[in-house]
């Protein structure tokens, strides 16, 4: 007995999918898509086209490169965007999965002479190498 469903194409998710309710899916890949657009593919087999309002959401929860996005796990959920000054409704992702920690934040003392003396501001890649 063969599987067939290989054999039956890409199944994009649309707003009808999530009317009733949300979706969970992890995303397996990441490509580009029509339309200069990226383009999710899921576990699932399933496939989602990613807007700009989605794609700012995934940036801001797993980082700017694409595959820091695989593996992930989100909600698509219905939701609406503005398009030409338009209300729609739109397929809306939401980050199930924890974010990645942010940057640690610059250290406002650091090159002012403040902090814990000059064991604070010695550059390690500039101590000499003794042979």
């Amino acid at each position: 007995m063969a599987d067939m469903t290989k054999f039956a194409g890409a199944s994009f998710i649309k707003v009808d999918d999530v009317r009733a309710g949300p979706l969970r899916e992890t995303i397996a890949a990441v490509g580009m898509g029509k339309y200069d657009k990226p383009e999710l593919t899921f576990v699932s087999g399933n496939m989602l086209s990613v807007n700009a309002t989605n794609v700012r959401v995934l940036i801001r929860n797993y980082g700017k490169h694409d595959s820091d996005w695989v593996g992930q796990t989100i909600e698509l959920y219905l939701g609406e965007t503005v398009y030409n000054a338009t209300k729609q409704e739109s397929v809306l992702v939401r980050p199930i999965s924890p974010g990645k920690p942010a940057p640690p934040a610059a250290d406002p003392d650091k090159g002012k002479g403040g902090g814990n003396g000059a064991a604070a501001q010695r550059d390690d890649m500039n101590d000499a190498i003794p042979f």
